[in-house]
């Protein structure tokens, strides 16, 4: 006997009537007639030579060689979902893609509801994040595993440059424990006698510089290396501290207190990518939604 090739349409319909428990219910999922279904499944059958569905009085059963078959089935089908899946992330890619680097202050912090808009206005942009320290910022924009680089420092290494800057000020945090709520803005001298959670790196050393040149010194005994963890001990309870404004102003939507700096320091966002780098239009969006949420925090 001469069998016909089995197609993937044949194959369709016998997972859809078994996945819905009948030749009707799933000619009903594929859009087709039943006598449609029933001849696509009678071709199934006649080209493997097996007996697929059995009558059952008014219905039809599917036979052991049916569940076994199936189970074949679905492991195929399986790697063709998986397929389609690549495929459209290839069609995403194409259609534009934006991948961006950044230090935790700003990853943590503005980033979610930066990249929220970024894909509301181009939904066909795929967007990657990496969150990491200074130094693989720079190491990711150099290797050109990211188109942008967010960080708090000026990246000079070989090719870099900065193609924007969002200058802020630094904000102190902490509860009611340490800050009153009330006060428009705390005085570096009223940190004397209030335990001081410390913040390890280039950070830090800056901001020691600028205690010493108000001639305080604060009581550190409490160091953490992200801004965030310094949030979470502040939160505690644990003392009060100084961060970014991004920061400081999740802090405060989680309960805590925060407060301007008299005198003030400084703290600027740096956007870098490679110096013969063309900005696309989702990467010149990304940095006007930067700058958008560093004004509002300020």
């Amino acid at each position: 006997m001469k069998y016909r090739n089995v197609t993937h349409r044949m194959v369709e319909a016998f997972q859809a009537a078994m996945l819905h428990n009948g030749i009707s219910a799933g000619a009903d999922v594929l859009g087709i007639t039943q006598p449609a279904m029933s001849r696509l499944i009678a071709d199934l059958q006649r080209s493997m030579g097996i007996l697929l569905f059995a009558k059952n009085g008014r219905s039809i059963k599917p036979t052991q060689e049916a569940h076994a078959l199936m189970a074949k089935v679905q492991q195929s089908f399986l790697g063709l979902e998986q397929i389609v899946d690549f495929s459209d992330q290839l069609r995403k890619q194409k259609l534009g893609q934006l991948s961006i680097s950044a230090i935790p202050s700003i990853g943590h912090s503005i980033l979610p509801a930066v990249i929220r808009q970024l894909r509301e206005k181009f939904p066909d942009v795929f967007i990657s994040l990496r969150v990491a320290s200074y130094i693989e910022v720079a190491r990711h924009v150099k290797t050109r595993q990211a188109d942008i680089g967010l960080t708090a420092d000026t990246l000079s290494l070989g090719d870099l440059e900065t193609v924007a800057e969002f200058p802020s000020e630094c904000v102190c945090i902490g509860t009611e424990k340490w800050l009153d709520p009330r006060s428009d803005h705390i005085h570096v001298g009223e940190f004397v006698n209030k335990p001081f959670i410390a913040s390890s790196g280039t950070f830090q050393t800056r901001l020691n510089a600028w205690l010493g040149a108000n001639g305080v010194q604060a009581d550190a005994m409490i160091e953490a290396s992200l801004f965030q963890s310094i949030s979470d001990l502040c939160l505690e309870g644990l003392g009060i501290a100084v961060v970014d404004p991004m920061t400081a102003a999740k802090h405060q939507k989680r309960g805590g207190v925060a407060l301007p700096l008299r005198p003030s320091i400084g703290y600027t966002v740096y956007a870098t990518a490679m110096s013969d780098a063309k900005l696309s239009v989702p990467a010149k969006e990304l940095i006007r939604l930067v700058a958008a949420a560093s004004c509002a925090e300020t």
